[in-house]
């Protein structure tokens, strides 16, 4: 049972990258029931993110279409947070992308699409936003990474890694502004049931083996996600930086993980590949 708690939020402005879809979308929608004014960062169709935050209170939530992976554009999101809602309180970088392949079979194009959407951006924005929550008194950063940012997986270097490198950066950025109350967190999920992971696990086949592979014997619904991530946002996190919460169903409790290549196998039976 997810729980939502009124007036949390009153008078904050969130920027969600990827907030149109997944755990962002569940990020969204609790922190407009939370009393917050959102800005909706992601890359999908105009027509898909304007009628996404249409459900939502006139005026509570904007939708800024964005390719994160470019430096301005990046950037952009905070000023159009502030542009709209006059400042900015909380930022989740939660936009990532998989690319598949080992690294002598990775097209360098690839890896370094899969690093500017997952490093590279989340860098601009927190460059953006940091001057400006430092100034108001204080804010927080909350980044999406997953488990593979620190056990690995086959074929899955370039996200791995750059998971990886988004971890170091959330404590180093925590440590560098904690005087100045800008809290950093990250929180660190297994299996989520979004459209990103479904594009892995579409056949029952693939479900079950991530089911069996996880104690819980399901995988995250992105409102439990999204909650962990709401904690680390929320004062009741006040004393809270630097830490990568895990949220996993007990994953990476045990001696091995599910290998991404199994699930890729297993999804492909027949086809060349998922992308």
């Amino acid at each position: 049972m997810v729980l939502t708690f009124p007036g949390r939020f009153e008078g904050k402005v969130v920027a969600i990258t990827g907030g149109a879809s997944g755990v962002g979308a569940a990020l969204t929608t609790r922190y407009v029931a939370e009393g917050a004014k959102v800005l909706v960062a992601d890359f999908c169709a105009v027509e898909k993110g304007t009628a996404f935050v249409s459900q939502f209170p006139k005026d509570s939530v904007y939708f800024h279409r964005v390719d994160i992976g470019d430096a301005e554009e990046a950037t952009s999101v905070v000023t159009m947070a502030i542009t709209q809602f006059g400042r900015i309180d909380i930022v989740h970088n939660n936009a990532s992308m998989f690319a598949w392949g080992t690294i002598p079979e990775m097209n360098p194009e690839t890896w370094k699409r899969v690093f500017q959407v997952g490093v590279d951006g989340p860098f601009y924005i927190c460059r953006a936003a940091i001057p400006h929550m430092a100034k108001q008194g204080g804010g927080s950063i909350v980044n999406t990474l997953s488990t593979t940012a620190t056990i690995g997986d086959v074929g899955l270097g370039a996200y791995c890694a750059a998971k990886a490198a988004l971890g170091n950066l959330t404590r180093v950025m925590a440590a560098d502004h904690a005087l100045e109350n800008v809290r950093v967190n990250a929180v660190v999920p297994g299996w989520i049931d979004t459209p990103m992971s479904t594009s892995l696990s579409a056949t029952p086949k693939v479900r079950a083996l991530v089911a069996q592979s996880t104690p819980m014997r399901r995988p995250a619904d992105p409102r439990e996600i999204a909650s962990v991530a709401m904690f680390l946002a929320s004062d009741d996190a006040s004393f809270v930086t630097g830490s990568l919460y895990t949220a996993d169903g007990g994953l990476t409790c045990q001696s091995r993980m599910p290998s991404l290549s199994e699930v890729h196998a297993a999804e492909s039976e027949g086809k060349e590949s998922l992308y």
